[in-house]
């Protein structure tokens, strides 16, 4: 049985719209741009803006930092330091969100404490063939860039690894054409 082109598989993330309005003791804001935050920055809770990049006007505490993996150590940081009641919203592209919620989880958050907000189309997909991972946009195949398989990309999402399945496109001529003998 396979799901119809309306129907959205069980496995398929779903996106907050808008932030909840849950009390918390603190909320720290994470996002890959500072303007994709901007809606939830209005809240009475004390809160803090991680971007990457710029910053934004206004009286919110804000630290812009200049890479990825300074953001992401500076939350590490942050999180193994955090007293119970923090909320954490992440704004940005599917890649970035799990990878910002699977830190988040180490760390000791809770799924309900972590608040999800997708904008852009960059995902990420791992290929069951080699376990490569790699960021791909909206299309429905592509060839892993480890093992050079053709891949097609299912729409069954891991939450555990935070990428969609990549399975070989064509058992009986695996690699792309530029890697065939």
């Amino acid at each position: 049985m396979t799901a119809s082109s309306t129907e959205t598989l069980f496995s398929t993330p779903r996106y907050a719209s808008e932030a909840s309005r849950q009390p918390a003791s603190r909320r720290i804001v994470v996002a890959q741009q500072a303007n994709l935050a901007a809606r939830l920055l209005d809240h009475p809770t004390p809160t803090l803006l991680l971007c990457l990049g710029e910053t934004l006007p206004g009286s919110v505490e804000q630290e812009s930092l200049p890479s990825s993996e300074a953001l992401y150590l500076r939350l590490q940081m942050l999180l193994e330091q955090a007293q119970a009641g923090t909320r954490l919203y992440v704004c940005g592209d599917e890649s970035f969100l799990w990878h910002i919620h699977s830190l988040a989880r180490q760390a000791g958050l809770l799924g309900d404490e972590i608040e999800l907000f997708k904008r852009g189309t960059r995902r990420r997909l791992y290929c069951v063939h080699c376990g490569h991972f790699q960021d791909i946009g909206n299309e429905g195949e592509c060839t892993c860039g480890q093992c050079r398989v053709r891949l097609f990309v299912r729409e069954h999402f891991s939450q555990r690894l935070g990428a969609y399945m990549g399975v070989c496109l064509d058992p009986d001529t695996p690699l792309a054409p530029e890697v065939r003998p």
